[in-house]
């Protein structure tokens, strides 16, 4: 069988022997117009009041959106909300867009005007969330749990708090969006550290659990605690378009837009297989290897104890911040001590951690050319440039009746094995 593999904004091509499945999601088509359901949306949102009633009489607003490995589509929900607080009185003067990069890199003009376009670049004033910056931080007091909350400042002392992002499978989270705009995506280091360590964070993969998920529902009590007043998520479909929208109140909405998320990303799998071949879907979500750890979650719920994970990842941004705890231990297993006795760390000790976890279960080849062959020996990866070779390399270690599946979009799949 022929496979075309998303990597960075092209494909490769391969040719795959004894291929029992192809994991992808059921085609759901794009909305027709976006920006019209967009702006019904706000009219008319679930569980609140439009956003233009919410918006009379404010001072000013700020509007989080997604950092750059998040294709959440801010270039239409941003402009779409700007309006509609324009309409209802407040000026572009007063409107502050807030990144949440979380303990990610800030990022650049050049990639805001790709996020947001040039336009509202150039009238809106755009800050990056910086989770070290302790004089942009606010603590608000502490969950039921125990976690400290630190809020960005920018986001705490606007008049109309909004949050922007994309309900899509979450590896430990369970569904990435609402609440994890604001912990961990504009706290302070010091919320993101227990909230990403145990017990909080799950060990074992968690892609489509929410309910009793600690890690959701601390961020869920965060955001609360932050007086989160609107949020507007899109769900997107397998080719990244907008398959459907959801705004209105922050738990509300969020359940929604899970609801929809369960039925587009949820596959059927018909066993485990000996190799699993798995793409993050291409760029941004292949951006670097912190951001493609996301796409070795299912294939480690899909591949036999033992067997072989074949990441595809362009990574032209390189490794991430994660790399020197690999590089550092002798042997995954020592990742995975160490992560229980120091949890979280900004180094992102937790990509670290599930790697580990990965590594100590399975070979895991890594086809890329944004890291070189010396730096993924290091972290215990088998460096392989070409996609072919890598898999034959796999044959040779499971056997010529190796079986394989292939995961084009790993990031955006929730398993379930029929068995």
């Amino acid at each position: 069988m022929r496979i075309s593999i998303p990597y960075g904004r092209n494909l490769l091509k391969a040719e795959v022997p004894n291929l029992i499945a192809t994991l992808e999601p059921p085609y759901v088509k794009e909305l027709d117009d976006p920006k019209a359901v967009l702006m019904d949306k706000l009219e008319n949102p679930i569980g609140s009041p439009s956003l233009r009633s919410l918006a009379e009489n404010k001072k000013d607003a700020v509007i989080v959106i997604n950092d750059i490995t998040r294709p959440c589509h801010s270039e239409i929900l941003v402009p779409g909300i700007v309006k509609v607080l324009n309409e209802a009185g407040i000026s572009d003067e007063r409107i502050k867009l807030l990144v949440a990069t979380g303990n990610h890199r800030g990022n650049t003009k050049e990639e805001l005007e790709g996020m947001v376009g040039s336009d509202i670049v150039n009238r809106i004033g755009i800050y990056n969330h910086d989770a070290m910056d302790k004089e942009s931080i606010v603590y608000l007091g502490t969950t039921k749990r125990g976690i400290p909350v630190y809020i960005n400042k920018i986001f705490v002392e606007a008049s109309l708090k909004i949050l922007t992002g994309i309900v899509s499978p979450h590896h430990s989270a369970g569904f990435g969006g609402g609440r994890k705009s604001v912990l961990p995506g504009i706290a302070g280091i010091d919320s993101i550290r227990p909230h990403h360590s145990f017990p909080i964070r799950p060990f074992e993969p968690s892609m489509g659990w929410i309910d009793g998920n600690p890690m959701h529902e601390e961020s869920l009590s965060a955001a609360k605690m932050a007086k989160v007043d609107f949020i507007v998520n899109v769900v997107n479909n397998i080719e990244e378009k907008i398959a459907g929208i959801f705004a209105g109140d922050l738990d509300q909405a969020h359940k929604a837009g899970v609801d929809m998320c369960n039925k587009v990303h949820r596959v059927k799998v018909p066993r485990k297989a000996d190799v699993v071949i798995t793409s993050p879907g291409g760029f941004p979500r292949d951006f670097d290897l912190h951001q493609s750890q996301k796409a070795v979650v299912p294939a480690e719920m899909c591949c036999k104890k033992g067997g072989v994970i074949i990441l595809v990842a362009e990574a032209s941004d390189g490794i991430g911040k994660f790399g020197n705890w690999l590089k550092s231990a002798k042997e995954p297993k020592d990742v995975i001590d160490r992560f229980k006795k120091e949890g979280f760390t900004p180094e992102s000790s937790s990509k670290a951690l599930y790697y580990a976890r990965a590594l100590s279960n399975f070979k895991v080849i890594v086809v890329t050319k944004g890291v070189s062959d010396r730096d993924l020996k290091e972290m215990f990866f088998i460096p392989i440039s070409d996609i072919q070779q890598a898999i034959e390399e796999s044959i040779k270690i499971m056997g010529q009746d190796a079986e394989f599946i292939f995961i084009p979009h790993g990031s955006d799949i929730i398993p379930e094995l029929e068995s």
